[in-house]
């Protein structure tokens, strides 16, 4: 790393028993951003142009977090139709300027949504830990699991390339083929076996090496 990098980090929304529609980010990803020696910056749902949003904000990288389920899969819970519109220009940023992208969990489905994938309903997936099978990302072992949906060989987007799945088959973790963008089912931000190594993971992803440093 050769300097501070501003890193947007999109937010999850929450609705409160008066009916307000709040965003909401664990604060251990600002945590996590000022311990890689960047600068955290949560973007609102809310915003009117999201496109002009992005460009007058210029982020170095974007990480789409988790929570709430993409307004679109069937029996949606916590759809937020403005968080999907603010990801999707989120990830057309990053695709014009070719950023690196960190989507994680939700953001991992966002992203195989938007390139044309499909997601199925995920089993056994909620308040959990599993396994890892990788035959190339390095170091990885027993990661979290706090997703209804999954991403299946066959519903795999085109452009993204799956380097590890769960023991039931589904993918939990994806590079691009072609740009600086990698994304994991499991939160990296929250309690998880070996978390230098999940913050290490995640310092690469914001900088674009994961290729280089993780994957064999």
């Amino acid at each position: 790393m050769t300097r501070r990098l501003l890193i947007a980090l999109t937010q999850r929304v929450d609705v409160s028993q008066t009916g307000e529609r709040r965003d909401a980010l664990d604060q251990a990803w600002a945590a996590m951003m000022e311990e890689l020696g960047h600068v955290p910056l949560a973007l609102s749902n809310s915003v009117g142009s999201a496109d002009g949003y992005l460009a007058a904000l210029a982020p170095d990288a974007v990480i789409l977090t988790g929570g709430n389920d993409v307004a679109t899969v069937p029996g949606a819970v916590n759809p937020a139709p403005e968080r999907d519109r603010l990801e999707e220009a989120a990830i057309s940023y990053c695709k014009r300027q070719n950023k690196p992208l960190l989507a994680v969990c939700r953001g991992l489905q966002m992203l195989n949504l938007y390139l044309g994938g499909t997601l199925e309903p995920a089993h056994g997936h909620v308040a959990t830990s599993h396994a890892i099978c990788s035959d190339i990302l390095l170091g990885i072992g027993s990661v979290n699991s706090f997703h209804n949906w999954a991403v299946q060989s066959d519903g795999l987007a085109k452009g993204l390339v799956a380097v590890a799945t769960a023991p039931d088959g589904t993918i939990e973790a994806v590079r691009h083929d072609r740009l600086p963008w990698f994304g994991v089912m499991w939160h990296p931000e929250r309690p998880i076996a070996n978390p230098a190594f999940h913050r290490g993971l995640v310092g690469a992803a914001i900088e674009g090496r994961v290729q280089e440093d993780f994957l064999a």
